[in-house]
């Protein structure tokens, strides 16, 4: 969480967004890009498990909602595994698919905890009509990147394709003659269902999904026809190039630590996360002085042994 060091809690859903390098369009929503995502998420998902509550890819960056199974030492460790596996799978395949090199984030994640349902519904509103927010289409049943609406509002199960190059390469790779589409694999991606809505039925869950991306999308048409603003046409969205960028510097907002539905929520919260923060700097000032016994708060992690002569 930015120079902070993590802190995964069981209960608590981390709402991320990543921003591309350069804030190029290289997610710029297309069919190729969305089945890279969900591909490339799902066989994630399948060697780390994770709760995945919303993944959503706007133009230049990405949305998600994350959590640990439970309040293990090692489901701590997935979600990082998850996120580090998933990005690094789509880096490469984007960067097939594009013709470029290098990573395709330029720097870590923004990181906020939600601390209850009412804010993760709220951060999940916010990830999956950002492409209404940000006026590139008019409603999200519209956008044709990679978009969580798709399962969570309509029940809807695509099958992802992907090339396994592993088993191509342990095939004798190009010696062998056979091109790789021959070891194209078919994988699904399952998402948790929201918090709060559990213990619903599929149907009802979809329409409250549904209901509360009708209300935003009418809050967004409603901003721009005052700002008098406009939607993005297809036509120009689909002729941007994956290498450009806004005109305009985004601007730098403050990242909260959390979200809640009380300020007093949020206040006990920032209480407890002092606290870890000093018990982490405790111990890890004892584990870089050789005490590598040392015992770290639940759900952080041990930082890099520094090199004294580097």
């Amino acid at each position: 969480m930015g120079t902070h060091p993590r802190w995964i809690q069981e209960g608590c859903i981390i709402a991320t967004t990543q921003r591309t390098v350069d804030r190029q369009f290289l997610t710029k929503p297309t069919a190729a890009l969305r089945n890279l995502v969900g591909a490339c998420a799902a066989r994630a998902l399948e060697k780390f498990p994770v709760r995945l509550y919303w993944l959503d890819v706007n133009i230049n960056h990405e949305h998600m909602g994350i959590a640990p199974i439970d309040g293990s030492k090692q489901a701590a460790s997935d979600v990082v595994g998850f996120k580090q596996l998933y990005h690094r799978l789509l880096a490469c395949e984007l960067n097939r698919m594009l013709g470029r090199e290098g990573g395709l984030f330029s720097s870590a994640s923004r990181e906020s905890v939600c601390l209850d349902n009412e804010s993760a519904l709220e951060a999940f509103g916010y990830a999956v009509t950002n492409p209404v927010k940000d006026g590139l289409v008019e409603r999200v049943a519209h956008w044709k990147g990679f978009s969580s609406y798709q399962a969570l509002g309509r029940g809807e199960d695509p099958a992802y394709t992907y090339i396994d190059w592993s088993a191509w390469h342990d095939a004798g790779g190009e010696r062998s003659g056979k091109p790789p589409q021959e070891f194209t694999k078919v994988i699904h991606l399952h998402f948790t269902p929201l918090p709060g809505m559990e213990g619903m039925s599929p149907g009802e869950r979809q329409s409250k999904v549904r209901r509360q991306c009708r209300e935003l999308e009418q809050k967004f048409r409603e901003e721009r026809e005052r700002e008098g603003k406009k939607v993005m046409s297809p036509a120009r969205l689909e002729k941007l190039d994956h290498r450009d960028r806004p005109s305009k510097p985004a601007k730098k907002k403050r990242k909260p630590l959390c979200h809640a539905a009380t300020a007093e929520a949020v206040f006990e919260y920032i209480k407890k996360h002092r606290e870890f923060l000093k018990a982490y700097r405790a111990a890890s000032i004892a584990y870089r002085s050789g005490n590598f016994e040392t015992e770290f708060p639940k759900g952080s992690f041990r930082p890099p042994l520094l090199d004294a002569a580097g």
